[in-house]
């Protein structure tokens, strides 16, 4: 059951209700319009998510933690993110890539991100890429890593019953009743392994692993090593 909600969840974005304000950023205000549910993440839940990736990092040594902003709103006023901790407002930079490196202090206590998007037209999720690798070309102790700080970040969405009996994120990434849907690509129509055991080549094309623009590796797996490639095509 914990499970089978986390497998749910494990693409959301962790939303605050936050009443509307306006922020100033790069010399301009920034303004939020009033709504229910306004974009906005708990600095603890990315504590939990920067402790989940230091405790697993051996899987991904040299990967640096980043997160990839999804607008889904792209016709709106221009995107603004920032750290907000009391009256004090910090503009965070977005890089042209659409990923986002967020400084110290978007981890300390009392503090929370927000954005001028509402909770559903915005998506922040981890992105796990040594050095050397792409979208198309993903490592497996790279996804697997991700899977454990995605989670890790997506916690607090459990109903607190469910919390209470989660079992830790590396035995639920490693389930093989458990599937986390990395982004790839939606032109995405195959994928292989490289740098593998043959038994794990049999289940990565299968059509149920490939969904929305996502893919699901088996990452419990254990005869596919860490420093395995599945190749998108």
């Amino acid at each position: 059951m914990v499970i089978a909600v986390l497998a749910l969840i494990a693409a959301g974005v962790q939303a605050v209700p936050l009443v509307g304000k306006s922020f100033p950023g790069a010399g301009e205000e920034v303004v939020v319009e009033a709504s229910k549910s306004p974009f906005s993440i708990d600095a603890k839940a990315l504590r939990r998510a920067a402790a989940s990736f230091d405790k697993h990092r051996p899987l991904a040594p040299e990967a640096p933690l980043k997160f990839r902003v999804k607008d889904r709103t792209p016709s709106a006023e221009t995107l603004r993110i920032w750290i907000e901790r009391g009256d004090a407002v910090e503009t965070v930079t977005l890089g042209d890539d659409g990923l986002l490196t967020l400084p110290p202090a978007a981890f300390a206590e009392g503090v929370r991100l927000g954005a001028n998007r509402s909770d559903k037209g915005l998506a922040l999720e981890p992105e796990i890429l040594s050095p050397g690798t792409t979208l198309r070309t993903r490592r497996f102790g790279d996804l697997r890593l991700q899977c454990r700080v995605a989670l890790s970040l997506h916690l607090d969405e459990l109903p607190l019953y469910l919390r209470a009996v989660a079992p830790p994120v590396g035995v639920i990434c490693n389930s093989k009743n458990f599937g986390y849907y990395a982004y790839a690509d939606p032109g995405v129509e195959s994928a292989e392994i490289r740098g593998a055991e043959a038994s794990g080549r049999a289940s990565v094309t299968e059509r149920k692993r490939f969904y929305g623009g996502g893919y699901a590796a088996p990452l419990g797996d254990r005869s596919i090593g860490d420093d395995a490639i599945i190749e998108f095509k």
